[in-house]
């Protein structure tokens, strides 16, 4: 069999099996080149030559007749090879022909509908290959091929690869170097394809100049619904152009430009476009530098917008007074349902107030507040627990209540005191009243027992509080003295009370 490769014929096996073998090989040498040419599967002249020291065979015209075959009916009746919908038989011989080994992984799984292939080491090569068998693949309708190093060249394949294969609707390119020939080819790919709903581009080093050529794309797309821009390297001047796409797109509902450089200038500019948009639901601005005046924008933004759901503004410098800003607008918000303010320096008042804000909107649908590491006090807990009973939110904080002072356990005699002026009762009588033999004493187990059954009202744990202070040579024997020594400190005790009281000015 023969496959062309940059128009060079390479043998790929025995071709000395008759005519019908012969029809049947020049038609997949013709799927191949066409493949192989869509994709722009460009590979070296060197890889027609066959490694391991095995040579490969000089090229001979489709005429020759140098075969050793013999012709027979039975050839000619041989049923045409089926129709592979997930392209394994091409990703094997491209593999074979480009000298890599094919991914296992991907040979297992690319007949289900989701493949992740991050973190395989697949480089351009490899994502060659796998776009060859792509193009005829009807299965996969979601790939990640994360953090693959295809560079440019493999992105630029991917590309192109989505103006043929209309089946994929989810692609994760995050983490691959793509560079900017990739995705100006990624940009007009997007202009085409009207079924990618979801594309994952984060960590690819983008700057300004990637996002306005995203961003044109984006003004004409009407399908992408989800696209990760995260940790990329856009600052304020790329989001000039976000906020055109938030202003006009009608399509995208979950946009991330996390950790990236954007700060109050770029808030600002989002913010203008956020105000018109009527389909976004999670803005994710998570480790930018904002700082208060463009959280004030993005809150002020609020006022005017009517579908945003999920707001994150985790780590972005806001102090209390940025707080102040987002409460005020949480007061008339009925759309927002999830927002994260962790890790920023919003101080106890700050959360308070976004909690009173919420608690003030009879309409808020907020269900979720992430204050993770902000330091909150007493008051906040308290709020948050009646927020919580009124409308079920969940408060995520990553602070404990503070240590509430623990009841004072009452002291032990202050217990046996209350007992007998309820009773009306004198310490020397109790103690007869225990003392059934007149011997002036009371064994430990006598006196509990005693207790007991005068029905105090004293737990056991109170009891033994009281015969550890009656007892206190630890005998075991509880002696009249002992009730007297008791007695004396009581009546010195009301004393030094009745002195206080008396210096206390009305």
């Amino acid at each position: 069999m023969w496959l062309f490769i940059q128009d060079q014929l390479i043998y790929l096996g025995d071709d000395s099996r008759g005519d019908a073998f012969k029809e049947r090989n020049r038609e997949e040498s013709r799927q191949d080149s066409a493949a192989l040419s869509s994709v722009t599967l460009s590979v070296t002249s060197n890889l027609g030559q066959v490694k391991d020291g095995v040579v490969s065979p000089s090229i001979r015209s489709e005429d020759s007749d140098d075969s050793d075959g013999w012709e027979t009916d039975l050839e000619c009746e041989e049923s045409k090879p089926q129709y592979d919908p997930t392209g394994r038989t091409l990703y094997q011989r491209a593999c074979q022909k480009l000298g890599i080994i094919p991914a296992s992984f991907f040979v297992r799984h690319m007949i289900e509908p989701t493949v992740i292939m991050a973190h395989h080491g697949l480089g351009p090569l490899g994502i060659r290959a796998m776009a060859l068998a792509l193009l005829y693949n009807t299965k996969v309708t979601s790939l990640n091929i994360r953090d693959n190093g295809i560079g440019e060249e493999g992105g630029e394949i991917m590309a192109k690869l989505l103006r043929e294969n209309y089946f994929i609707v989810e692609l994760d390119m995050s983490e691959n170097k793509l560079g900017r020939r990739a995705i100006t080819e990624i940009a007009e790919t997007l202009k085409e394809n009207n079924t990618l709903t979801k594309l994952g581009l984060a960590g690819n080093s983008l700057d300004d100049k990637d996002a306005e050529v995203i961003c044109q794309s984006l003004l004409v797309n009407n399908t992408l619904s989800h696209l990760d821009l995260s940790c990329n390297k856009f600052s304020n001047k790329a989001c000039e152009f976000f906020a055109k796409v938030l202003d006009e797109n009608i399509a995208l509902s979950d946009l991330d430009l996390s950790w990236n450089h954007i700060q109050v200038k770029g808030g600002q500019a989002l913010a203008k476009g956020l105000r018109g948009n009527v389909k976004l639901k999670s803005l994710n601005l998570a480790w930018n530098g904002l700082a208060n005046d463009g959280a004030r924008a993005i809150a002020g933004a609020l006022l005017e917008n009517g579908t945003l759901r999920m707001l994150d503004l985790t780590c972005n410098r806001i102090s209390h007074t940025g707080a102040f800003s987002i409460g005020r607008c949480l007061e008339s918000n009925s759309s927002l349902e999830v927002l994260r303010l962790a890790k920023n320096n919003l101080q106890n008042n700050g959360a308070c107030a976004l909690l009173n804000s919420i608690s003030k909107n009879g309409d808020s649908r907020i269900s979720k507040v992430d204050l993770t590491g902000v330091v909150i006090k007493e008051e906040f807990h308290l709020i948050a627990k009646k927020l919580r009973k009124l409308k079920q939110i969940e408060v995520i904080t990553d602070e404990t209540p503070e240590l509430r002072s623990k009841r004072e356990e009452p002291d032990p005699g202050t217990l046996l005191r209350n007992y007998i002026a309820k009773e009306h009762v004198l310490v020397v009588d109790l103690f007869r009243k225990l003392d059934h033999d007149g011997s002036m004493q009371v064994s430990v187990k006598e006196f509990a027992e005693g207790l007991r059954k005068s029905h105090v009202g004293m737990t056991q744990y109170e009891v033994d509080k009281i015969i550890d202070m009656l007892d206190a040579d630890k005998d075991g024997e509880i002696d009249y003295s002992e009730f007297v020594c008791i007695q004396a400190e009581w009546k010195s005790d009301e004393k030094a009370k009745r002195k206080i009281s008396s210096k206390e000015p009305y």
